[in-house]
C-alpha cells in the first residue's frame, strides 16, 4: 500500500498546479456568486474564475474525461454569467456560452478522446 506522503510526492509540478487553479478558480466563482449577485462587479470576478478554470483544465488534460468536461462546463457558465451581467441579453449570452464551450472543448482534445474511445463503449 502506498502512503499518502509517497502519493504527495509522486505528484508532478504540472498537477499540483492544475489542482491549485482548479480551487481558485472555484474560490473566485463562489465569490462571484455571493458578492453583490447579479452585478458586473460579480460579473467580472464571474469571468476571472471561469479564466483559471480553464487554465486548470489545460494543465490537468491528463485527467479523466469527466473531470475536464465539468471544468469546461463551469468555466462557459462562469462566461456566460459575466455576459448576461454585462449585456442582459439572453441570446448574446446562449451564442457566446456555447462559442467559449466549443472553443474549449476542441482546444483541450474531448472531442479526439471522445473518437478513440467510443470503440470501447457498450454495445446495446
Amino acid at each position: 500500500m502506498v502512503s499518502p506522503l509517497k502519493k504527495l510526492r509522486q505528484v508532478s509540478f504540472l498537477d499540483f498546479f492544475g489542482f491549485l487553479a482548479l480551487i481558485l478558480g472555484l474560490m473566485i466563482e463562489g465569490y462571484a456568486l455571493i458578492n453583490r449577485p447579479g452585478t458586473t462587479v460579480s460579473g467580472d470576478d464571474m469571468f476571472g474564475g471561469a479564466v483559471v478554470l480553464a487554465l486548470a483544465t489545460a494543465f490537468l488534460h491528463d485527467r479523466s474525461f469527466g473531470l475536464r468536461l465539468s471544468l469546461i462546463g463551469l468555466s462557459t457558465l462562469g462566461v456566460g454569467y459575466f455576459v448576461f451581467s454585462h449585456t442582459q441579453a439572453w441570446l448574446w449570452t446562449i451564442l457566446l456560452a456555447i462559442a467559449v464551450a466549443v472553443f474549449l472543448i476542441f482546444c483541450f482534445g474531448l472531442s479526439r478522446d471522445v473518437r478513440q474511445n467510443h470503440s470501447n463503449w457498450p454495445q446495446f
